[in-house]
């Protein structure tokens, strides 16, 4: 519980301090005073919502310090936070910086905060279902923990199978009629690197064939034909004419000549031939048409496949093979995993049925216990009732929603947001906490160590007012109640009492007791410290004093 509070700059508050020691302990104080100032700072330490615009006028930075006993060995817990108008705030814990997150963790289970917008928080259906859970123990709470925690994996393995389906669908189409392609492919015989080599390869046997044509044509102008002289027989044939024109002196050196060109040309002619060895054109031709077929065979390949090249081709071959290899290994794997998540919804099902009956049984018990509060409110009339709604589809918090109503005299139920006036909502909300503080093990473990009320009791008077305050006070043994109240029978009853005013711009809260409590509860029975009013405010105090 809070045991210790230090404010400064929050509202209209500059500095203050609080020292808590009683159980049930009011705060009082004339409209505009600055109480809510004081709510605001029980927020802004336990982490909840902060707002620049609560950070008093004259100041840039707000602070509120907290000391909290946390177990009965005595332990403390020291919290601050500061707001700044600059929205660089800061968290400590215990010296140490802190997340907000992490201060909102350590003060959870120390302090809850019922204002006036707690009925509408009250009227939340996920809101409702918890305050169900609440009063159903450790078995509910276990349940509801499990199922929490086993349907994100529900949720992540259907999800999964959805995906793989998806996927197969869509490989299955793309892969129609690609293993007829990669046979195609395949008897290509491609490896890296041979669209060029094949290119190579078919522009050497072209010009090879372009060369084989020259030779066969040279050869024939130096052999001759079938019907024609060669080149040397020409030459033999002018040798001999010349000869024979050549003059007597002259004939012997020129025939020496002409037999030694003679003879070389032949020999060149005769090395040519062997040297060049050219290949048989129809052998030439033949390698050309094995080259021109795969070469041919390569581009068709490439046109009907959209693919641009040889090693592109040899990618989606193995593009292919790795997906058909994926198709028939995910098979298997998705028989499994569809079994495991058949397992994994049964098991979810199962926990959600037993959620379910948990909540029910739970519901009729948390209703009861409220009805018996609210009698004791004066609403003895009224039929309080959990409804708890079946839904088809299981969810990570069940398969269910619950619905608070509420009934007059037997006249039909209705939800409690349109049926019930804001007295009986706040008497509601007393009755809701209690019922958390009267467990039948007789803990208060469902109560935080300490319950800010704000005007909870607003919309009461008479003898609802007192009932109310008697409630509270009731509450006050399982936890600290800390209540802000314009209701003087109320505040009479507390074990402390703490008086806001306000002076000028100056805000300050102080604790009270004896003969300037009674003025205090004077004031607010009448507005003014009259005799008659004090005689009936020191009379409050004398019955409610210490019990």
């Amino acid at each position: 519980m809070i045991d210790e509070l230090y404010v400064r700059g929050v509202g209209g508050i500059k500095s203050a301090g609080l020292s808590f020691s009683g159980d049930f302990i009011v705060i009082t104080g004339e409209s505009g005073a600055g109480k809510s100032s004081l709510v605001r700072a029980f927020e802004f330490v336990s982490g909840r919502r902060a707002q620049t615009a609560a950070i008093h006028a004259g100041f840039d930075e707000a602070s509120v310090e907290a000391v909290w006993d946390v177990d009965v060995s005595g332990e403390r817990l020291i919290t601050k936070r500061f707001i700044s108008r600059l929205g660089k705030g800061k968290c400590l814990i215990h010296g140490e910086p802190a997340t907000v997150a992490q201060l909102l963790e350590k003060s959870e289970r120390l302090i809850e905060i019922q204002s006036q917008f707690a009925q509408l928080n009250l009227l939340d259906p996920a809101r409702q279902l918890a305050l169900v859970d609440s009063c159903g123990g450790p078995l509910l709470i276990g349940t509801r923990e499990r199922l929490a925690e086993l349907f994100p994996r529900m949720l992540s393995a259907e999800k999964e199978i959805l995906d793989i389906k998806k996927r197969r669908r869509m490989l299955e189409a793309e892969m129609e009629d690609a293993p007829q392609r990669v046979r195609v492919i395949k008897s290509l015989s491609l490896y890296q690197g041979c669209e060029a080599e094949w290119d190579a390869e078919l522009a050497s046997a072209e010009k090879q064939i372009e060369e084989a044509g020259r030779y066969s044509e040279m050869l024939e102008r130096i052999e001759g034909g079938l019907d024609g002289e060669g080149l040397t027989d020409q030459v033999s044939s002018l040798l001999r004419d010349l000869y024979a024109i050549s003059p007597e002196s002259s004939r012997a050196r020129w025939a020496e000549l002409g037999e030694e060109a003679l003879s070389c040309l032949q020999e060149l002619f005769a090395s040519a031939k062997s040297e060049l060895g050219m290949t048989a054109r129809d052998e030439l031709e033949a390698r050309l048409d094995r080259i021109e077929a795969k070469v041919g065979a390569l581009r068709k390949v490439k046109r009907e496949t959209g693919i641009r090249s040889a090693d592109d081709l040899l990618a989606y071959v193995s593009h292919v093979e790795q997906t058909m290899k994926w198709l028939g290994e995910s098979r298997s794997s998705l028989e499994e995993k569809q079994a495991a998540a058949a397992q994994t919804r049964a098991e979810a099902g199962a926990l959600a049925r037993k959620l379910r009956t948990l909540r029910e049984r739970a519901a009729a018990d948390f209703e009861a216990k409220v009805n018996r509060h609210l009698a004791d409110l004066a609403m003895d009339g009224s039929r309080f009732s959990v409804e708890i709604v079946r839904h088809d589809k299981v969810r990570a918090s069940g398969a269910e929603s619950a619905v608070f109503t509420l009934a007059w005299d037997g006249a039909s139920a209705g939800p409690v947001s349109k049926v019930a006036s804001g007295g009986e909502l706040s008497r509601i909300l007393i009755a809701i906490q209690a019922s958390l503080a009267s467990q039948d093990n007789g803990s208060n473990g469902h109560l935080p160590g300490a319950l800010v009320f704000d005007e909870v009791e607003a919309g009461l008077g008479g003898r609802t007012a007192l009932l109310a305050g008697e409630k509270l006070r009731e509450l006050s043994k399982g936890c600290r109640v800390i209540l802000i109240t314009h209701e003087a029978a109320i505040a009479a009853m507390a074990s402390q009492h703490f008086v806001v005013r306000r002076t000028g711009d100056e805000t300050e809260v102080f604790e009270i007791s004896g003969e300037e409590r009674a003025r205090e509860i004077a004031r607010m029975l009448s507005g003014s410290e009259s005799s008659e009013a004090l005689g009936h405010a020191r009379a409050l105090l004398r019955q409610n004093g210490p019990q």
